[in-house]
């Protein structure tokens, strides 16, 4: 095998048989190694995607492995390949970092996450929210967290965004509408906060309003609005980012008049949480 790229000391891409390209990833497999060097897969190195043709699937993995350790690449894997089996279902290469990415971000917030869980996703998505809790044990025994409940709900959903053979085609809802408000409401976020710096920050946000618009298209509750104590942290984190409040009420009007549904507290918090994402990291530019 040679060696085509070096994205860091454990990770490289590689040429094998008929011209094919695969990532090997294990410790020291790219200490000193250089584009052209022949390589060995020794003992302890996994070959972590074969048959790879997309090279902006290799720009996401190298912009990830910048900012996210490798064990949480291999845990997000080791995710994918087992909900593919148990759900009978292929996904969106690109899941695998995605799910990196948003593993990454949850164990490194979850003493302070207390927000609602998604409370329609186990019983819209009963297969994929059994796979996502599966999913949550794993993370939370590798690396010695205990993630809220609200995770299974967040996973599950990369599950679903992400089936290429969707299990159940009922499942689907009209996507020229969820795509039609979809684009207007980034439109919106953009022209007010910015283009963020970081993708992942406008693609977390993405998937979380395509499951809020595709809920509402199905006349379904999206999140539990019963306790109080979500208007509460809402108040003070508008209160903490003032400049959220303008965006946040243009989207209350898009989709009260356009959509005819009226955000609830819960729904209003889970998002400024995300457009604050976006605004952070559309400064960082």
């Amino acid at each position: 095998m040679k060696v085509v790229k070096v994205f860091n000391n454990n990770v490289v891409l590689v040429n094998i048989k008929n011209h094919q390209q695969a990532i090997l990833f294990g410790n020291g497999i790219g200490f000193k190694k250089q584009p052209g060097d022949q390589i060995t897969k020794g003992n302890g190195v996994q070959t972590f995607i074969k048959n790879i043709k997309d090279p902006e699937w290799l720009n996401s993995l190298s912009n990830l492995l910048e900012n996210v350790p490798l064990e949480y690449l291999a845990v997000a894997k080791n995710i994918v390949d087992h909900a593919e089996k148990k759900l009978g279902t292929k996904f969106n290469q690109f899941l695998i970092i995605s799910l990196a990415d948003h593993i990454y971000f949850a164990v490194k917030r979850t003493s302070n996450d207390n927000i609602s869980s998604l409370t329609s996703v186990k019983n819209v998505y009963p297969l994929e929210y059994e796979e996502a809790k599966v999913g949550v044990k794993r993370i939370n025994a590798t690396f010695n967290v205990k993630l809220p409940a609200g995770e299974i709900s967040l996973i599950a959903i990369h599950f679903v965004e992400n089936e290429i053979s969707p299990i159940d085609e009922n499942k689907q809802s009209n996507e020229n509408y969820v795509t039609l408000h979809l684009s207007k409401v980034l439109q919106i976020i953009i022209t007010d906060l910015g283009y963020p710096a970081k993708p992942t920050a406008l693609e977390r946000l993405t998937v979380h309003l395509r499951f809020l618009i595709s809920q509402i298209q199905s006349n379904k509750t999206y999140l539990n609005d019963k306790s109080q104590d979500n208007k509460q942290i809402l108040d003070s984190f508008l209160k903490q980012f003032p400049e959220l409040k303008g965006t946040l009420k243009k989207l209350q009007d898009y989709f009260f008049q356009e959509m005819d549904y009226k955000l609830n507290s819960s729904e209003r918090l889970y998002l400024v949480i995300h457009l604050k994402q976006v605004e952070s990291s559309s400064q960082d530019e």
